[in-house]
């Protein structure tokens, strides 16, 4: 059997400003420099992790990968309900 969680997040009253930083920091973004004849790519907290994304602000991963997300969500003040399972 296998552990898994599901993480719900919510940005609905967040400013833009903060939700694009945040789905930086959760997703990563390419950075474009010197008009464009550069880029980089910048990987965010769920670059080096297997997940599932269900639907916007929904997440499905291991339950032990979960504790390296949690603190992200704290650092930006996001309220995060988190279900965990047990998978066949």
């Amino acid at each position: 059997m296998k552990k898994i969680s599901i993480l719900k997040y919510d940005l609905k009253k967040v400013p833009v400003t903060k939700k694009t930083l945040i789905h930086r920091a959760l997703y990563g973004y390419t950075d474009h420099s010197n008009k464009g004849n550069y880029t980089y790519t910048r990987k965010g907290a769920l670059s080096t992790l297997k997940y599932t994304k269900i639907s916007n602000s929904v997440l499905m991963m291991s339950t032990k990968d979960v504790e390296s997300i949690t603190p992200l969500f704290k650092r930006y003040k996001i309220k995060v309900h988190i279900i965990d399972l047990i998978r066949p």
